[in-house]
C-alpha cells in the first residue's frame, strides 16, 4: 500500500507542495540573506555625531562700525547619516555667522545662524546667542613709546640710543576707545645683569591714563626695539696714597702696576682726570711687607670695576729709629778711626824724640 501511495500524484504534489514552502521562509527570514546586502543596507542606516571649531563671521559694514563682544570661533556639533557627517567636517562647507545689517550703534544680544549645512543633519551651535557692541569706527596712529627697568643693567652700563621700528603703528577702534589712549608703548623685559645690547620683537600694547590696556587693534601689532648696552672706559696712573691710623708716618709705597683701565658710566668717568688714588691700609702693619689691593674695595663707588681687579703693593716702613741706629754705628767708627790717628801720630812724636836724643849724645 506504501509502493502505491509513493507511485501516487498526489504524494509528489505534496512534496512539491513542502519545497516550495521551505524556500519562502529561508528566503525571507531576517539574516539569512547575503553577506553584501547586509553590509549595506547597515551602513545606510548608521548614525555619527561630531563637535569641532567653526570661524564666525559677520554680516555687517565694517568698514564704518567698530563691533566688539563676539566670539572669533564656536563649536558645533552635527549629527546624521556617518558618511555625511565626516564629509561634512572635512569639507566644512557651510558658514555660522551674526547678521548685523540692520542694527543700530550700542549692544546687542543676536543668534548665531548657519546656511549651507545638509538637512539630513541636525546641529546645536555653542554659544546659541551672543552679546556684541556696535561702534563708530575710528583709525588713528601713534607714536611708540620705550618703558623698561633701568636697574637690570650690569653695574655701570649704560643705553644709548634706542631704536624702534616702525616708530609708529594704526590704532582702530570705536571712536569712544581712541579717546581713552594715553599712549602707546612697548615694555621689554631686559634680563637682569645684562651687559649686551637688547635686541628683540616687542608687543605693543595701548594704554590709558591710568595704565590700564585699551580695547583697540593695533597694526604692526609688534615692533623691534634695539637698546644699545655699554661702558665707558679709561686709562688712569695710579697714587699709592697711605690710609689707616698708624704711629709711622713715613710709610713708602712701591707696585710694579703704574696704571690701570677704569669702567664705569660717563659721569664717572668724567669725575676722574688722568689720574686716581688708590688708598693703602697701613694700620696693621709694623714692618716691610707686601699686600694684595682690590681695587673695587679701595675705590669703592668711584668706578665699575677695573683691570686689572687688583695689584700688589710693597710696603716700606721707613723707621727712624733704625736710621739712628746706622748713623751712630757709622760715627762711632769714625771716632775709632780718628782715635787711632792720634795714637799713631804720638808714636811718631815719640820716634822723633828719641832721634833728638841719640844726636845729642853724638
Amino acid at each position: 500500500m506504501i509502493k502505491k501511495i509513493i507511485n501516487s500524484n498526489y504524494f509528489y504534489a505534496f512534496i512539491a507542495l513542502c519545497c516550495a514552502l521551505w524556500l519562502f521562509f529561508f528566503v525571507s527570514t531576517p539574516g539569512v540573506g547575503s553577506t553584501r546586502n547586509s553590509n549595506q543596507s547597515n551602513t545606510s542606516t548608521v548614525t555619527k555625531r561630531a563637535t569641532f571649531t567653526v570661524p564666525l563671521q559677520l554680516q555687517a559694514d565694517v568698514d564704518k562700525y567698530y563691533i566688539t563682544g563676539y566670539p572669533e570661533n564656536v563649536k558645533v556639533t552635527i549629527e546624521g547619516p556617518a558618511a555625511l557627517v565626516t564629509a561634512t567636517k572635512n569639507t566644512q562647507n557651510f558658514n555660522l555667522y551674526l547678521n548685523l545689517k540692520d542694527l543700530s550703534i550700542g549692544q546687542h544680544r543676536v543668534q548665531i545662524k548657519e546656511s549651507g549645512l545638509n538637512s539630513e543633519l541636525t546641529y546645536s551651535i555653542k554659544p546659541k546667542y551672543v552679546t556684541v557692541n556696535i561702534q563708530q569706527r575710528e583709525t588713528k596712529k601713534f607714536a611708540v613709546d620705550v618703558d623698561y627697568n633701568k636697574e637690570f643693567l650690569a653695574t655701570g652700563y649704560e643705553t644709548g640710543k634706542i631704536d624702534i621700528s616702525p616708530d609708529t603703528v594704526t590704532v582702530t577702534g570705536a571712536a569712544s576707545e581712541i579717546e581713552k589712549i594715553n599712549k602707546v608703548i612697548v615694555k621689554p623685559i631686559l634680563p637682569k645683569g645684562i651687559k649686551s645690547t637688547f635686541d628683540q620683537e616687542v608687543l605693543v600694547q595701548a594704554l590709558d591714563k591710568n595704565g590700564k590696556t585699551v580695547n583697540v587693534t593695533l597694526d604692526p601689532q609688534t615692533v623691534h626695539v634695539k637698546i644699545p648696552i655699554t661702558i665707558q672706559s679709561k686709562q688712569v696712573t695710579i697714587n699709592l696714597k697711605q690710609s689707616g691710623n698708624s704711629n709711622n708716618s713715613n710709610f713708602t709705597f712701591e707696585s710694579d702696576v703704574k696704571s690701570i683701565r677704569i669702567f664705569g658710566t660717563q659721569d664717572q668717568m668724567d669725575a676722574i682726570d688722568n689720574s686716581i688714588d688708590v688708598p693703602v691700609d697701613v694700620s696693621d702693619v709694623t714692618g716691610n711687607t707686601k699686600k694684595s689691593i682690590d681695587l673695587g674695595d679701595a675705590l669703592g663707588g668711584k668706578v665699575a670695576f677695573t683691570d686689572p681687579d687688583s695689584i700688589s703693593v710693597t710696603i716700606n716702613t721707613g723707621s727712624s729709629s733704625s736710621s739712628s741706629n746706622n748713623t751712630n754705628s757709622s760715627n762711632g767708627t769714625n771716632t775709632s778711626t780718628n782715635d787711632s790717628s792720634t795714637n799713631n801720630n804720638s808714636s811718631s812724636s815719640n820716634n822723633d824724640s828719641t832721634e833728638d836724643n841719640n844726636n845729642s849724645e853724638e
